[in-house]
């Protein structure tokens, strides 16, 4: 009854307040909190449509009458606005966070290796070094959260903030398996290339490793030349290269099964699509890091005829994008210029919320807007009713309200103020956002700013487009 008297004050004692700045009106309740606005279902957005959150964190009715099922809840109502569920990134190498992306060089690459390792006559890009500091992964976090992404499969993970699918602490009370993730499948982090055999490292990923798993997300043909078409070759069969050497390594392995997800795919072909598609796995599409470093993406069209769940991802800060809010802006700027607007903003949308939650085997309790699912939802401003077109071109400042399993953790003051008082000020891009992290080790707001600024971090939001950004372009 604490939060509910605080509210009473706030609001004047009236038992219905309008929030000027958001467009909204709010009746403190107790018992839940019902969200009236525009919202996205699985297969519409309804207008005027209902949301009920229990108090076990969990959606507990989708309609126009939940209302009527519990009329004592706290109803905020915003008819200029419309809910989705929360997104989520399922490949973003969060503790490389701290790294800013350069000023464009020009350079484009054929396969990874090349930037990483300055081979076949291409400059090292730089020097990558992870940094696991625990506040630098909760300002990279942050980044994220603020722009309406919930979960994340990140590599490492802070406690507060986002769900965090790789991690079984991080999960924030979901009952999954963990994602497994690698970044090199076939053991070649040393700069290992090969064309026409699998003479990778020794300790490559097995048939038997995938199928133990309930999501295998791997880095899979990370770039346009033969070199990076044969990672699939000796990852899809198991009679491509039967010739071991004599440690028992050297040969191919199919693990190309409905759990496994392949991150970056760029150098598939035709064929090795209809593979993908055949054996009911995924692809995680990062464009702007595929076309800032390779000039080049997946073929992503090619992917959607073929019915293969794609989600999109960020890749990471130093080439690719900062948030998901800002690769959805490079896959809608692609989607126009270069494949004539074929993607729909929906297709857009699902690639962030319900195929993000297939791939990482997460489907049955977030990704959508569904009775029984965890509340993971976000509120956006949609002045104009245009529903996920306003979502999948959102930033920051169209960010109204962030809940995580039902908690609020981030919004306008206006509307935190009410629901969850006490939560700190947050400057995000100039705009002030009330953060209220969750749980055991949460980080504080003013001490992370603090921390950022000293160690001169990358923000967590711009006004504009942000500095340095990576090209999304299609180049030579």
């Amino acid at each position: 009854m604490k939060w509910l008297l605080i509210a009473m004050l706030f609001v004047g004692l009236a038992p219905e307040a309008a929030l000027a700045g958001a467009a909204c009106h709010i009746q403190p309740g107790h018992g839940g909190m019902i969200i009236r606005t525009t919202v996205l279902e699985p297969d519409r957005a309804v207008k005027d449509d209902e949301v009920l959150i229990g108090i076990d964190g969990k959606i507990a009715c989708v309609g126009k009458a939940c209302r009527k099922l519990a009329p004592e809840a706290t109803l905020l109502s915003c008819p200029d606005a419309v809910l989705s569920p929360g997104f989520i990134n399922t490949h973003d190498h969060i503790d490389f966070g701290h790294i800013a992306p350069r000023p464009d060089s020009g350079e484009r690459y054929e396969h990874r290796h090349e930037w990483r390792k300055g081979l076949d006559g291409h400059r090292l890009a730089q020097t990558f070094v992870a940094d696991r500091d625990p506040a630098v992964i909760a300002w990279n976090e942050l980044r994220f959260l603020v722009g309406g992404t919930t979960s994340t499969v990140g590599e490492s993970w802070a406690p507060g903030l986002m769900r965090n699918l790789d991690f079984q602490d991080g999960l924030e009370g979901l009952t999954i398996h963990p994602v497994t993730y690698k970044v090199f499948p076939l053991d070649d982090s040393s700069g290992i290339m090969r064309t026409s055999d699998c003479d990778y490292g020794e300790h490559p990923t097995t048939r038997e490793q995938v199928s133990g798993t309930s999501a295998f997300l791997a880095h899979v043909a990370e770039g346009r030349d033969e070199a990076a078409r044969n990672e699939f070759r000796c990852e899809s069969s198991g009679s491509y290269d039967v010739t071991s050497r004599p440690d028992g390594s050297g040969i191919s392995h199919d693990w190309i099964m409905p759990q496994a997800a392949l991150i970056h795919a760029v150098g598939l072909t035709g064929e090795d699509m209809d593979l993908v598609a055949e054996r009911h796995a995924k692809l995680v599409w990062s464009p702007r890091s595929n076309l800032s470093l390779y000039g080049r993406t997946l073929d992503i069209l090619g992917a959607e005829q073929r019915g293969i769940t794609v989600a999109l991802s960020s890749d990471w800060l130093p080439s690719g994008s900062m948030s998901l809010n800002r690769e959805l802006a490079c896959a809608v700027h692609y989607n126009h210029e270069h494949l004539n607007d074929a993607l729909s903003d929906r297709d857009l949308w699902k690639m962030v919320t319900i195929n993000a939650a297939k791939v990482a085997g997460a489907d049955k309790q977030i990704g959508s807007i569904e009775v029984g699912k965890a509340a993971d939802l976000v509120l956006f401003s949609d002045p104009h009713h245009q529903a996920e077109h306003a979502v999948v071109r959102a930033g920051t400042n169209d960010v109204m309200l962030v809940m995580r399993g039902g908690v609020v953790l981030l919004g306008l003051p206006e509307i935190v103020d009410i629901v969850r008082p006490g939560c700190e000020a947050l400057d995000v891009g100039g705009e002030t956002r009330a953060l209220c992290p969750e749980g055991r080790g949460r980080p504080d707001a003013v001490t992370l700013e603090a921390y950022a600024w000293e160690r001169g971090l990358y923000p967590i939001a711009f006004s504009g487009t942000p500095e340095n950004e990576p090209v999304c372009e299609v180049t030579p």
